[in-house]
């Protein structure tokens, strides 16, 4: 029962889904009245207290995950990979367990509080969704993945209430459908791996079935696809020659078929999504994206103009 077995059990690979409070950043930055903004934010005085924020959801996370590990210690010990788990394998104390959720929970708490009030509001709403998930929600087939999407939701929308901007509808609708790609695809992966056990192991697998998974994965990957082509026309139309930030549509086109695709051949990614960096494709195209996303933004003109000055023959 080492130092290891618990910080598993916190599940610091998870981590990475509170980098959504940075979001923000871009949202904030990136409008079509003042395009280069994004660069007004990033310095010590704002990115302190996203950072403080990215820490304090963390805790509470991980606190979450505790507390889920604890309800579904039986259900976990006969499940094929789950048993490997601290609690069910016995490699962490139950007692202990405890004492560590209620640390993380009163420092993430507290530093929330310390933070900013509605970002505070942010975090209890998030505790409060994530324990109806653990102890109700979680039964409900198309609910439980909802409530997934809802606690993406309130961690984006908490690192605008650190930067003291507005948050948009696109943030809000984007993060929506692509959290309900991941939670679907982590429940047709799971009925994939458990076979005709799932029901066994979880309740809600009496209700879903692979077909209804199958359309629920692919519509939502198209909304995603939809709703940042509709952000990126909406915002850059009238400067389009100036900011062409609708080149990298076709980027996340890309990425988000390479992601379904993985989840349909049966790789764990749908389990295990940051284990998708892993994946040459979704990487190549994950860089890819961020270059040209940040380019168009900030050099496409210089660039033009470069151009202009190579072919001027050419209408730019």
């Amino acid at each position: 029962m080492g130092v290891k077995a618990y910080l598993k059990l916190m599940r610091p690979h998870q981590w990475y889904k509170n980098l959504l409070v940075f979001l923000a950043l871009i949202f904030a930055g990136v409008r079509a009245d003042q395009p280069n903004r994004m660069f007004d934010y990033l310095n010590v005085e704002s990115l302190t207290p996203l950072i403080l924020g990215f820490f304090a959801l963390c805790a509470i996370s991980s606190f979450g995950y505790i507390i889920n590990d604890l309800a579904d210690m039986k259900e976990d010990a006969v499940h094929p990979e789950k048993r490997e788990r601290p609690l069910p394998s016995g490699e962490a104390s139950r007692s202990v367990a405890i004492i560590l959720a209620m640390t993380l929970f009163a420092g993430g708490i507290t530093t929330s509080y310390l933070l900013d009030p509605l970002f505070f509001l942010m975090v209890v709403l998030y505790i409060i969704n994530s324990q109806f998930y653990n102890f109700y929600l979680r039964n409900w087939a198309i609910v439980d993945v909802i409530s997934i999407a809802v606690g993406f939701i309130l961690r984006a929308i908490s690192g605008t209430f650190l930067l003291h901007v507005h948050f948009t509808s696109w943030l809000i609708v984007g993060v929506f459908f692509f959290a309900l790609v991941l939670g679907f695809g982590k429940r047709y992966n799971e009925l994939q791996l458990l076979g005709e056990d799932a029901a066994k192991h979880k309740f809600v697998f009496t209700q879903y079935d692979e077909v209804i998974l199958r359309q629920a994965i692919g519509s939502s990957s198209t909304w995603v696809v939809l709703f940042y082509t509709l952000y990126t026309y909406q915002n850059f139309m009238d400067i389009m020659a100036d900011f062409p930030v609708m080149l990298t549509v076709p980027v996340v086109a890309g990425l988000m078929l390479r992601y379904v695709y993985l989840i349909y051949s049966g790789s764990p990614v749908g389990r295990k999504p940051h284990l998708a960096f892993k994946d040459k494709g979704i990487l190549v195209g994950s860089i890819l994206f961020a270059a040209m996303f940040f380019l168009t933004l900030y050099y496409w003109v210089p660039f033009r103009d470069f151009l202009v000055s190579l072919f001027p023959e050419i209408i730019w």
